[in-house]
């Protein structure tokens, strides 16, 4: 029985997503689908659209057989610990036989260099990323042109782009974290198709999915956009959906519809503001240097910024550098509200995902949970109270998850205060 795991934010859950979904099934003869998804707060330091069980929900309908929850830890990471914890969790299901993502390449054997060399890091290859960094190079940029030069001195010639497009890089981290896991899991990537991961526009390109009937049949065209360009629409529409309708399945944009009736969404960064900017004034210089990923004074830059800065975006604007990217200030604001530190980050990333959290799950999802607990290395969640206040390490990241829904529900933009601890209280979505 082939089980492939595919790894998303769905944020929200588009026709792009359809897409991958149905030829992740195709690609990998795979008779159940496994989404390990992000919970309220993302890779690249920004809240969720919608709240995790709304996104669960829009996956299920969307054909995906079971959705469980990235923990925080990981999911609010830097790509590289992002990617492990992942890939561990898809290891500890003991039923994935395979993983498969959408990069700009499409093809394993274009990434799998990058990622032995990333795994083991050779030293003449620290040493030309070294140099690189050394003349002001950001580390994305400068690891790029590193790895370029490394992979060219052994022959092997891509160029440099290859390891810049955003999911080529996810991509050549999942690879690598098969390698450090020591994984049996097998990759396959499918190329991205139409929208590119940046694009800020919706402009569609038709493929052969038939999003009103969730991919089920071939009879229709489905329109693709990023999810970038899906959430600059509903912000210059002032969150009305008609701008989305022709992009994202009937299922989601029902999904949206309701939540955003319900004032549950959507959430963006600018929702940060009175909260962040509250945090900012009261807490010290030296507890924010605790903080993951603050470094080199730059507790003091974002404290002085913020002193004349009257948003989240003038926020980000104020303290970006060509050596602090943008992506990584959105992660640190993200670590100022969660009060996520260095040290947790590394109790969390010592231990690995420590448990299967399910958010959603279909009729054939459900059928396979007894297979998976007997097999999982780590315990199966559908009810998260019993395994808080243990005072273990299983509980310890699951109040986290905990705390980022209580934070995360008070950036709704209706105006009613959502009650605490409901991350205890919804079930997973079955359909």
């Amino acid at each position: 029985m082939n089980i492939v795991g595919i790894i998303t934010e769905h944020n929200p859950f588009h026709n792009g997503h359809l897409y991958h979904v149905r030829k992740a099934r195709e690609e990998c003869a795979a008779d159940l689908v496994v989404s390990v998804m992000s919970g309220h707060f993302l890779q690249r330091g920004e809240p969720a659209l919608f709240n995790k069980w709304a996104r669960a929900e829009m996956a299920v309908r969307g054909g995906v057989d079971l959705v469980v929850e990235l923990p925080t830890a990981f999911s609010v990471r830097s790509a590289s610990a992002f990617a492990l914890g992942s890939i561990s969790l898809l290891d500890r299901m003991g039923v994935v036989t395979h993983v498969c993502f959408g990069s700009e390449a499409g093809n394993t054997d274009i990434l799998w260099p990058a990622a032995r060399v990333l795994a083991c890091e050779p030293v003449k290859f620290k040493e030309i990323l070294s140099t690189l960094l050394n003349t002001g190079l950001p580390y994305p940029a400068a690891r790029a042109e590193a790895l370029t030069r490394y992979l060219a001195q052994q022959g092997v010639n891509l160029p440099e782009e290859t390891f810049k497009s955003p999911n080529n890089i996810l991509g050549i981290e999942y690879l690598k974290a098969l390698i450090n896991t020591g994984s049996s899991i097998v990759p396959s990537a499918i190329k991205r198709f139409a929208a590119g991961y940046h694009d800020r526009e919706i402009d569609p390109v038709s493929t052969g999915v038939d999003s009103a009937n969730n991919g089920s049949a071939n009879n229709g065209p489905a329109n693709i956009a990023s999810a970038t360009s899906i959430r600059e629409r509903l912000i210059s529409d002032n969150n009305r959906t008609d701008g989305i309708a022709a992009v994202v399945p009937t299922a989601s944009l029902e999904v949206i519809k309701r939540e955003i009736a319900g004032g549950q969404g959507p959430v963006f960064i600018d929702n940060y503001d009175r909260v962040l900017f509250y945090l900012l004034r009261t807490l010290s210089h030296e507890y924010l240097s605790l903080l993951n990923d603050v470094g080199e004074g730059l507790e003091n830059r974002i404290l002085e910024v913020s002193l004349a800065a009257d948003s989240v975006r003038k926020l980000l604007q104020g303290v970006k550098t060509k050596r602090y990217t943008w992506t990584r200030i959105q992660r640190i604001l993200s670590y100022i509200l969660l009060g996520y530190t260095r040290d947790m980050a590394h109790a969390f990333e010592k231990n690995g995902p420590l448990y299967i959290r399910v958010l959603g799950l279909s009729a054939k999802g459900r059928a396979s949970l007894k297979k998976i607990k007997k097999q999982a290395s780590v315990p199966v969640i559908t009810r998260t109270s019993p395994f808080l206040g243990k005072g273990d390490n299983i509980a310890q990241m699951l109040a986290f998850d905990v705390r980022a829904t209580d934070i995360y529900t008070l950036l709704y933009p209706g105006k009613t205060i959502t009650r605490q601890g409901i991350d205890c209280k919804i079930m997973p979505y079955v359909r």
